[in-house]
Formats: C-alpha cells, structure tokens, sequence
C-alpha cells in the first residue's frame, strides 16, 4: 500500500456478487484513453473452475479524487482461463500463472470483468473569474479578481511551501486532504482582507508544478456573502454561485446538502439533462455530498444514463456508479430548492426559485448564516426526511492544513 493514503481508502473488495460466502468480487478494469466505448465489453468468467489460476493486480481510482497511481488503492485477484488479449491492458499486472482449482485461489477470485475508461466520482473543481463574482468588499468593490492577483504575487513562495510538505510526506511525515493558503490584500477603499486558498495534496515527487488555477478560492475576511446573494440574478448566474459556494464548503464545511426537487426541466433532451448532472456531480464530494431529490428525478438521471450508453445497473454491479447519486435521498412532497454548508454549530444556507438548470431568465436568490440548531429547526425538521441526515464522517478539521500565510497584511 503506498503511504499516507485517507483513512476511508482501504482496500477492502467491492461488494460480492454471486452466492453468498463465495468469496466473489467484481473487478473493474481501466481501458486505455482511446477505447472506442466508456464500458467495452462486460465478460463474464466461469469460477470455480479447473484451469489457469492467474494471479493479477489492479489499479482502482480511490474515491478521494482520482488521485495519481501513487496513491491508489492496489489489490491482487485471480481471474480464471485469463485471454491473453487482457494481457495487454496496461493497469493489469501479472504476477504469476498457476494451474490448479481456482477455488484454492488465495486471492480473491473475479466472477466478471468490465473494462471502461470513465470516472463519476472525480471531483473537477475549477473556480471561474470570469463568472459572476462571490466575494465583494463593504465599498461594493469585487474581491475574487483582487485576491487572485495577491496569489500570483506570491505564488512562487507557496509552491515551494507545497513542494516542502510533498517531501515530508514521502517521508511519512505529512498528509492532508488539502493544503490552505491564505494571502493578504488590501482592496481600494483600504480595508483589509484575507483570502482562502486550496488545493488537493498529491504525495507525488514528479508531479508538475502546480498552476494558479489549481487553487481553489474559499473564503474572503471582510465580505458578506448575504450583499452578494440576496436578490434578482439570472439562472446563470445563480448556477455558477452556487458553484462556488460548493467549492467554499468542500473546504470549510463538515457536509453539503443539495436538495432540489428538480434537475433541468421536462423539456431537455437526455444530452442536456445528462450535461446537468455532470456539472452538480463532478463538484459534490461523495463523502461529504448528501443529495436530496425527487424519485422522479432519479428516475430520469438513468434514464438519461441508458440513453448515454452507461446503464445504471450494471455500473452498480462492479462498483462504478456515482456515489453521490447511489447515496441520494428521495422525497416527493417538497418544492423548496436550497443548498447549505453545514457544521457542528454553523450553516451557511443558499435558496431561491431556480431549478438546477441554466438560462437567462430571472430569478430569486438568498443568503443566510444560522447555527445548527436553527436550520435544523427551520429546514430539516420542517423536511421531514424518512431517515436522519447521516453523521459526517470526514469533517472539514481533518481535511486540510495551512501551509502558507503571507508574512504581513497587504
């Protein structure tokens, strides 16, 4: 196992398929970039059986971001009367060839193979300046452009912080999720402010050096996101502040809660709708994301699946669904669409009239900050979810380290 590894990737197998107790396990093979086809072929083999025992290592993405091979999760298993065509596969190591009963096997035996080249659990964060900006000083001055121009300034002193703690992680002597950087500026006016950055933390001495825009803006000092959010905007830009308010909570929040009755609108073809989900999933990290929506509505996101070739059920079966969408909650008798950053005493909470969907007409837009106790008062009790909204598990303390703080305000 390679170090410093999250402590919720583990390689324990994925669910069984098959008989009870029979030791069965789907393994999903990664295809090469170029495969014509997301999934290229499902291949059922025949175990137990008498024959070639092969002995093979896979590379599975951990759930953690699709990190590089450094980090990933690698587990042996056995494949029975292995087709030398699989040989080639380059995330495929054989270890050995042995003849016997496979059912003496010490690894765990693959009843099914299906090769793919596509992920729905990579987070693909991306903050967007040239959208409408979150972050605005008391003067009404836009912050976002402000705080990026303070992060070039100092760039190069916090890469080298970074390439620092990738070194003492190689050691076993560092890890996080993600490392924090926090600049300091001054806007126009005079008054003063601190930006949050982050970015994810890849235990990897060869990797490229890291770009601006790999940092992910999640904080401001001094701004009021309520003088930002509070009133009439188009769906575009409500989308793309909420976007970047999901970024800001993967950072500070134990949880986001996205609960939205609808995903697009009736009107969408499967393409579209398709474009949608990928949007919202592609920002929601499974381990912290609890998704809210109506049964009808995840009715359509496999519908939208099939018609993209990519049924649900057989990415279930080895593993490859979306875990935010396997995770989701149903609710049928709800029209309130809000979005909230949540902690132990804080929430930051996001609603209005939109749907998820994009376009140009207007819309309705609010911010609030309360305590826990009030929004569980005002939102979840008045929801009244059939189960309890999960314990977080992977909180916001755990996730990140400060690397870097400019030596005085700006």
């Amino acid at each position: 196992m390679p170090n410093a590894l999250p402590p919720d990737c583990t390689n324990t197998p994925p669910p069984a398929i098959g008989a009870p107790g029979s030791g069965a396990f789907p393994v999903a093979l990664r295809a090469p970039s170029n495969a014509p086809d997301p999934i290229k072929q499902t291949a059922a083999i025949r175990s137990p059986d008498q024959g070639h025992a092969v002995p093979c290592r896979r590379w599975t993405p951990d759930l953690c971001g699709n990190r590089p091979p450094l980090t990933g999760c690698a587990e042996p298993f056995c494949i029975a009367n292995l087709h030398d065509v699989y040989d080639s596969f380059t995330d495929v190591t054989i270890l050995s060839r042995e003849e016997g009963n496979i059912e003496l096997a010490q690894a765990p035996v693959a009843h099914q193979v299906a090769v793919y080249n596509l992920e729905l659990n990579v987070l693909r964060l991306q903050y967007d300046y040239a959208a409408r900006p979150l972050y605005e000083c008391s003067c009404a001055k836009l912050l976002d452009q402000l705080a990026r121009q303070q992060l070039v300034e100092e760039f190069e002193e916090v890469n080298k912080q970074y390439r620092y703690r990738v070194h003492y992680a190689l050691k076993g002597r560092f890890y996080a999720e993600y490392v924090v950087a926090k600049v300091h500026f001054a806007c126009e006016c005079g008054a003063k402010h601190v930006a949050t950055y982050y970015t994810r933390f890849v235990v990897d001495d060869d990797q490229p050096p890291l770009k601006i825009d790999d940092y992910i803006l999640a904080d401001v000092s001094g701004a009021q996101l309520s003088d930002t959010l509070d009133g009439i905007r188009s769906k575009d830009d409500a989308m793309d502040l909420l976007a970047k308010l999901v970024m800001r909570w993967n950072l500070i929040a134990d949880q986001v809660l996205v609960a939205s009755p609808f995903i697009g609108h009736q009107y969408l073809s499967p393409e579209d709708q398709m474009g949608i989900w990928e949007w919202l999933l592609s920002m929601l990290d499974s381990r912290i994301a609890i998704f809210v929506t109506r049964a009808t509505t995840w009715k359509a996101y496999r519908r939208s699946m099939q018609v993209a070739g990519l049924p649900v059920d057989v990415l279930e079966q080895f593993g490859l669904e979306n875990k935010v969408v396997s995770a989701g909650q149903s609710k049928q008798d709800f029209h309130a669409k809000f979005y909230a950053g949540l902690s132990d005493s804080w929430c930051e909470v996001y609603s209005g009239s939109a749907n998820l969907v994009r376009g140009p007409s207007m819309e309705n837009t609010s911010f609030r900050s309360m305590t826990r106790e009030a929004f569980d008062r005002r939102y979840v009790a008045k929801m009244a979810f059939k189960t309890p909204l999960p314990q977080p598990e992977f909180k916001a303390a755990k996730r990140s380290l400060v690397i870097y703080q400019s030596e005085t305000a700006g």
